[in-house]
């Protein structure tokens, strides 16, 4: 079976095997029953175990040969000593796609390394694919196929209608980035914890979400690569159709690259090589990991930058230079407003304020909410300015909310992107800031990482366009020809 269409079936399974079914939702096996029945799986599950019977209201099977019919995917949800058998028995169930979750493989040693070769071995020999082993499962949300036992599964507020695609070799940070994520409301309509590796790799996910069409960003948490060409390709694919990529790469250090080979046996490489390589195929280096969604919120959001002259409006004269100070230091505009501009500024606000660009809108605002507003369409009328960031800072209640409307009906009426900073406590403006959310308005807790983000989109956007002119030089060869050996670094 080709990579391509192994993937199809691990995310939109018609129907799952799950090996090792539990009634107990604190086991594994049991969990990821329990998340699939809660997001209400279209598909058929068979669970499977020796004792048979039901569990969590479904026909349990005593084995996988008892199953009726061949399911799509396999879910194995035990011990490593029994996992040969399982898939030997996969095997003449023809089922041709499986998901081993045990750990204790190629991440533990020479051992571990030979055991994983063996599941590598039969799978080859009966064209069955694997993701894993080491893997906590894989969501795709809008087809409603949670086969994770992660408890940010147990979610009951996942966005709908996401864009992004993240995929991650570690499953535990993994997850726990995945739940906060969707607390968040940020569009993550698929993901997959790839594990150890031992057959479908990041590489192979990646060219996936570049081929897929309802993906729009692509998100890696990556700890390293045994084919650095493979990846390279990728990337150049994604390119090639405008779709951002961005990479977190973790095993930075000497003792966090040994770190990475105990945890999923793969090679971490010279971090160095690694950022070369993001910065000539236009993937975005995420510098830590708040930087992976930051980043993914702002290339998600409609409106693009397509220069670098920023307009910035704050509720406190001291934000302003901060946002100020932050757009300087990504190598930002902050040019002169017009006259024009300056004279509708002066024109509605008190006397003490100063009409010019950063603008500080001052306390007036909580005595007319409206005046936001007035101040923001009047820096989106403005010639000179390409894009906003927008800081708010003790904005509450009622008063956020209003604005919160304000900023995404203008939103709506250009086409010069918006990037929000809100200082405020979320408890205190949560309704405010969650229709921001909803309305993709990028938003952040801090004037340096809503314009870290903003940058991320800019670069890109000025990498898109050098791409286009040397794609001739590039070629469909071109990957094939890079010296870089990353997995050996």
């Amino acid at each position: 079976m080709s990579k391509y269409d192994a993937i199809e079936k691990l995310l939109n399974p018609s129907s799952i095997a799950v090996v090792g079914a539990s009634h107990n939702v604190q086991k594994h096996g049991g969990r990821l029953i329990e998340n699939l029945l809660k997001h209400r799986y279209q598909g058929k599950i068979f669970p499977v175990n020796p004792k048979g019977g039901e569990i969590q209201g479904l026909t349990c099977y005593k084995s996988i040969s008892d199953i009726p019919g061949t399911p799509d995917l396999a879910c194995l949800l035990i011990a490593p000593v029994k996992l040969m058998e399982a898939l030997r028995e996969c095997a003449l169930k023809n089922i041709k796609v499986v998901m081993i979750h045990a750990s204790g493989f190629a991440e533990t040693g020479e051992d571990g390394e030979m055991l994983q070769q063996e599941i590598v071995d039969i799978a080859r020999e009966h064209n069955m694919r694997i993701c894993g082993p080491n893997t906590i499962g894989i969501a795709n949300v809008n087809n409603r196929v949670f086969a994770s036992f992660s408890m940010a599964m147990t979610s009951s507020e996942i966005p709908m209608g996401g864009k992004i695609f993240y995929i991650t070799q570690s499953g535990a940070i993994g997850g726990a980035m995945l739940s906060q994520g969707w607390e968040k409301k940020i569009g993550i309509n698929k993901w997959i914890s790839s594990g150890n590796e031992a057959d479908l790799n990041a590489s192979d996910y990646l060219e996936y979400a570049v081929d897929d069409t309802s993906t729009g960003t692509i998100c890696l948490f990556l700890e390293g690569l045994e084919d650095g060409n493979s990846f390279k390709a990728g990337l150049a694919k994604a390119a090639n159709k405008r779709k951002p990529v961005i990479v977190y790469k973790n095993g930075r250090s000497d003792i966090g690259k040994k770190s990475v080979k105990s945890h999923t046996g793969v090679l971490a490489g010279n971090h160095e090589v690694y950022k070369a390589v993001f910065k000539q195929f236009g993937a975005a280096n995420a510098e830590d990991l708040d930087d992976l969604f930051d980043y993914a919120i702002a290339f998600d959001a409609p409106n693009k930058p397509n220069s670098s002259r920023i307009g910035i409006i704050s509720t406190s004269g001291g934000a302003c230079t901060i946002v100020t100070d932050q757009c300087i230091k990504y190598g930002f505009e902050v040019p002169e407003i017009s006259s024009k501009s300056i004279k509708k500024l002066a024109d509605m606000s008190p006397e003490f304020s100063i009409p010019q660009n950063p603008f500080d809108t001052t306390a007036q605002i909580l005595n007319d909410p409206g005046s936001f507003k007035n101040s923001l369409q009047v820096f989106i009328e403005d010639k000179n300015i390409d894009a906003l960031v927008l800081m708010l800072t003790t904005i509450g209640g009622e008063i956020a909310s209003k604005v919160a409307e304000d900023i995404i009906e203008l939103s709506k009426q250009t086409e010069k992107p918006m990037y929000v900073a809100w200082t405020i406590a979320e408890s205190l403006a949560k309704d405010g800031m969650n229709k921001l959310r909803e309305a993709k308005i990028p938003l952040y807790p801090s004037a340096e990482r809503a314009v870290k983000a903003l940058a991320a989109v800019q670069q890109h956007m000025v990498f898109l366009e050098e791409w286009e002119e040397k794609k001739g030089e590039y070629g469909s060869f071109f990957i094939a020809s890079c010296k870089e050996e990353i997995s050996n670094s």
